[in-house]
């Protein structure tokens, strides 16, 4: 196998300063002891909280005692195939799922993509890519972590909008796909938490200028979004418009999925 690039110098100036890496958890899957602890060792030095693995079996072991937010993963272990442990990782856990191996070659990355990989990287990068790599994998993990504790907070007679993924969703669970602009003035509805928002005000929040043009742009914006939520979810959008005061979101609602979406 090849050796990680500079695997063997371990610099503190390689270690990035200014992020909390510690609350999270990252498995390490590599059947080259020389390897597996060093790696370990300098991701501990970045901040993370590492478990070491040279086996597939007891890579399963680890998986029953903690959940990891990040996997790194090497393909030609002794027991265990790594695209089978991405695949099992990707229907069993919601990780990030990192290949770093000496095989390189197209089909060798399409075969981890297709595994489960969100990351493929061969073992002569660099420790700073490596490191650089999982940081996004981790952000997404505290982020869904982040939305997972939003939704359990949310009462069941909430309508729900899903930035992410562009939905509008009613409280029975029917679901509406909204435009750029549609979700961007169902969120300042939703966050103006029943108060009235004058058009104006919708108008420069949407990055334009408060124009009579602009405004009845905005009239014929929310009269298509009712439209659109009336065909697909079948019941009326709970947004109520009033001469001289505009509109306002009168049902509970929240914004889920905020962070990413910006």
């Amino acid at each position: 196998m090849n050796e990680i690039g500079g695997l063997t110098q371990l610099f503190l100036g390689d270690v990035r300063s200014g992020w909390n890496a510690m609350t999270h958890c990252v498995y390490v899957v590599e059947d080259n002891t020389d390897l597996n602890k060093d790696l370990c060792e300098y991701l501990e030095m970045c901040g993370f909280d590492v478990v070491g693995c040279e086996t597939g079996a007891a890579f399963y072991r680890a998986l029953d005692a903690r959940k990891p937010d990040a996997v790194i993963l090497d393909i030609m272990l002794p027991d265990a195939d790594g695209y089978e442990l991405a695949q099992h990782v990707r229907k069993m856990i919601d990780c990030g799922i990192m290949m770093l191996t000496s095989l390189s070659g197209m089909n060798n990355h399409l075969t981890g993509y297709k595994s489960g990989a969100d990351v493929y990287l061969t073992k002569d990068s660099p420790l700073s890519v490596i490191e650089a790599a999982l940081k996004p994998l981790l952000r997404r993990a505290s982020r869904s972590d982040s939305d997972t504790a939003a939704e359990t907070q949310i009462s069941e007679d909430s309508w729900v909008l899903d930035m992410l993924n562009w939905k509008l969703r009613n409280p029975e669970g029917n679901e509406a796909t909204l435009t750029a602009t549609e979700r961007t003035i169902v969120k300042l509805l939703i966050e103006a938490n029943g108060a009235w928002l004058t058009r104006p005000e919708i108008v420069e929040a949407l990055g334009k200028a408060d124009t009579a043009e602009n405004c009845r742009n905005l009239d014929t914006a929310i009269r298509r979004v009712r439209q659109k939520i009336m065909k697909d979810i079948g019941e009326e959008l709970p947004v109520r418009t009033a001469y001289g005061r505009g509109y306002a979101f009168t049902s509970p609602a929240a914004v889920l999925g905020e962070a990413e979406a910006s």
